[in-house]
């Protein structure tokens, strides 16, 4: 499992394309021409990873988009990320990584509805 202090970033030849308001989306690989589809949590976790954050900084602020976050969510957004990382949908930035137990936050204020990861 990919640890909290591991910096994650978009792997640049990877296009994201969402499919309607307030739900799922889809990932383009460009280099092996295949289609993944996010739902509207697969969607909000890609879209908070933006141009790179640590995992210990995606879920909390994944968190914070849903009212009633299941307890699970921590152990789902991670298998989510290591998921991706295996598709190499996004990677694992070494060189930016923090040591594990370093402090790590983030604050997010948007909020919605929704739950679970594909």
């Amino acid at each position: 499992m990919i640890e909290s202090g591991a910096m994650i970033v978009r792997n640049p030849r990877v296009e994201y394309r969402k499919l309607a308001e307030r739900g799922g989306a889809v990932l383009l690989n460009l280099d092996t021409a295949s289609y993944h589809g996010l739902n509207e949590t697969g969607s909000v976790i890609w879209q908070t990873v933006g141009e790179g954050k640590t995992v210990g900084d995606v879920v909390p602020e994944v968190a914070s988009f849903f009212e009633d976050a299941p307890p699970t969510l921590s152990d789902e957004v991670r298998a989510f990320i290591q998921d991706l990382v295996e598709r190499d949908l996004l990677r694992v930035d070494h060189a930016s990584s923090t040591p594990e137990g370093e402090a790590l936050g983030s604050s997010g204020d948007r909020r919605g509805s929704g739950r679970g990861t594909e």
